[in-house]
């Protein structure tokens, strides 16, 4: 057995690449310069509580300065094993992206170029994989004659696609081996068996595949719900679509209503576009009643056009029936309101709608508090006994939450909600007026467990919790679906979830918008942010930040950070801009509507 070397011009010379201008999809996030990190100036403090603000597409974020176009080259003669496999591993970028795995065939057999399922599933690695080549050729690889070859792979892996799009990460630096066999074919080698599916270097993956929302409906039937998935570019509207009729990814469970329960498929199998327009042919849809039709389209709508519904959507069902301006009635869209930062500083609840400080009101026992829940309505905060202490819109005070149940976490939900977790795993949420009985969720897949930090997605219907598993361990965050009834009253989260990061020390977490969720761990001069469920990547943080919220600060949306000595920082505009101070002497923060 020898270990097969890592040829830079191997790799070279099997792909050439074409770096084209910056693709924005969608909405593009907006990008603000480099800011000099600097003090905070004199501060008018004034009375008052805003009470409005401008409702925003909340843009992804995703750093895509180029594309790559990936034009792979076919295998070269008398390459040796090691080479095909590296050539092979070169090629695959291609299939998703343009070439439908027209190149990496060549390196295959014939029978294993008809057997092989790309289409399977995606496996992403980081680094370069290392390959050992064995078998009773081995030594003489570039040699002519008949035979076989063993390459066995190994690298670590970042995570994995379904073949429904569905991303699933793995541990930290988890080594994975694969197998492949070569056989020798007219004296040149070529793969004869390998695993189904794909593998793909990370920033390869960052590059050939997409990531869509697609827009599920809510059980509460008032408001969509991203549901993530990555696609390769070349297909992504049709496998966009497809998903969508065949249902929500499984970790959001009821959380929403399927779009068609499986009665409506595509009756072919393309999305084409041309221009502006888009056509999609769909079959049986006929068959539902008009409301579902209508709702059905303007999922689609919304899906296709990145939360956008400006442009030329053309629907025709196989019976005939054109559904293009169906939900020309709906209005349901996927904006949400512009959230606002508070601040509990000094005893004294402050929010910060720019770095002109408006405060709200003072917290008896302030001094005590160790987390803020607040929003336009109210909210609540927890002291270091973990008493959760209700508080309206004004800052008085309105009694104790949950009955008196001691929390670890709280954290701010829609409208008048406050959620907390309790020091074994339980889930509750009670309201700022009290007028309702605070609802205690079992969530079987929390009993023992310690939550370190909570955070609920904008629209209500997603949570993200980060917690340490004594049972096995293990530090997870996770994000699951939020059921809620006809009221919009929360009814359980989903049986199942997604694991977002198994990374240890996690303290705190928050939505920066409805699809990129930041995180930061302890001590630490970093966190991670992704698109979530996707790859994690790192996130700059000011040093031992303690907590985490997005809001609008001069009107322009900001991820905001409290350390552990009381200083609030903020990046304006993008998740790559400086941080600049915003308040000092700060014991809590949080953000609401």
């Amino acid at each position: 057995m020898h270990r097969e070397p890592r040829k830079a011009e191997v790799s070279v010379a099997m792909r050439k690449v074409t770096v084209c201008g910056r693709m924005i999809r969608g909405v593009a996030a907006v990008c603000v310069g480099v800011m000099v990190l600097g003090g905070l100036s004199a501060c008018s403090l004034t009375l008052g509580l805003p009470t409005d603000g401008p409702v925003q597409r909340l843009s992804q974020v995703q750093r895509e300065d180029h594309r790559v176009f990936i034009d792979p080259q076919g295998p070269t003669d008398d390459a040796t094993p090691g080479e095909i496999v590296r050539g092979f591993l070169a090629a695959l970028p291609a299939g998703p992206q343009t070439d439908g795995f027209k190149v990496a065939r060549q390196f295959l057999t014939e029978a294993a170029a008809k057997s092989w399922k790309p289409e399977t599933g995606v496996v992403v690695f980081h680094g370069e994989p290392d390959l050992r080549v064995s078998g009773a050729d081995a030594a003489t690889a570039s040699g002519a004659g008949a035979g076989h070859a063993q390459v066995d792979m190994s690298f670590s892996e970042v995570g994995s696609i379904d073949r429904d799009g569905v991303f699933a990460t793995t541990g930290a630096s988890q080594s994975v081996h694969k197998g492949l066999t070569l056989a020798r074919i007219d004296g040149q080698w070529r793969i004869d068996r390998l695993p189904a599916g794909i593998m793909i270097e990370e920033s390869d993956f960052q590059q050939v595949f997409r990531q869509v929302q697609l827009y599920q409906r809510s059980s509460s039937a008032d408001t969509l719900v991203p549901d993530t998935r990555w696609f390769g570019w070349k297909q992504w509207r049709t496998l966009a679509v497809r998903e969508l009729l065949d249902g929500s990814a499984p970790w959001l469970g009821d959380a929403v209503h399927a779009a068609s329960n499986g009665k409506v498929k595509l009756a072919m199998d393309s999305v084409p576009s041309s221009g502006s327009q888009i056509d999609v042919r769909l079959s049986d849809a006929a068959t539902l009643s008009s409301d579902d039709r209508a709702m059905l389209v303007r999922q689609i709508r919304l899906t296709l056009g990145d939360g956008n519904d400006d442009y030329d959507l053309r629907i025709i069902d196989s019976s005939g029936l054109d559904l293009s301006d169906a939900d020309s009635h709906i209005t349901l869209g996927v904006e949400q309101p512009a959230r606002h930062l508070y601040t509990l500083s000094n005893r004294s609840v402050v929010s910060i709608p720019s770095q002109n400080l408006i405060k709200l009101g003072e917290v008896e026992n302030g001094k005590d508090a160790r987390s803020l829940a607040f929003t336009s309505r109210g909210g609540a905060v927890l002291d270091s006994s973990g008493t959760v202490q209700c508080f309206d819109r004004g800052v008085t005070p309105c009694g104790t939450l949950f009955d008196g149940r001691r929390a670890r976490v709280i954290t701010a939900g829609t409208g008048r909600e406050i959620w907390m977790a309790d020091s074994r795993g339980n889930i509750a949420i009670d309201t700022v007026d009290g007028d309702d009985e605070h609802s205690l969720l079992h969530v079987p897949w929390l009993d023992g467990v310690s939550v370190n930090a909570m955070a609920v997605s904008p629209e209500g219907s997603r949570i993200v919790i980060a917690f340490d598993d004594a049972g096995d361990a293990s530090s997870r965050v996770v994000m699951a679906g939020v059921r809620r009834d006809a009221e919009n009253h929360v009814a359980g989260l989903s049986g199942a979830f997604t694991v977002l990061s198994r990374a240890s020390g996690v303290n705190a977490v928050t939505f920066y918008n409805d699809t990129t969720v930041v995180y930061s761990t302890k001590g630490s001069l970093s966190g991670y942010q992704q698109l979530a469920p996707g790859p994690e990547s790192t996130q700059q943080l000011p040093k031992n930040t303690v907590a985490l919220a997005s809001a609008q600060i001069d009107q322009t949306l900001s991820l905001i950070a409290l350390d552990d000595s009381g200083n609030v920082r903020y990046a304006r505009g993008s998740l790559a801009s400086a941080w600049r101070m915003l308040d000092l002497q700060t014991t809590a923060i949080s953000s609401g509507v």
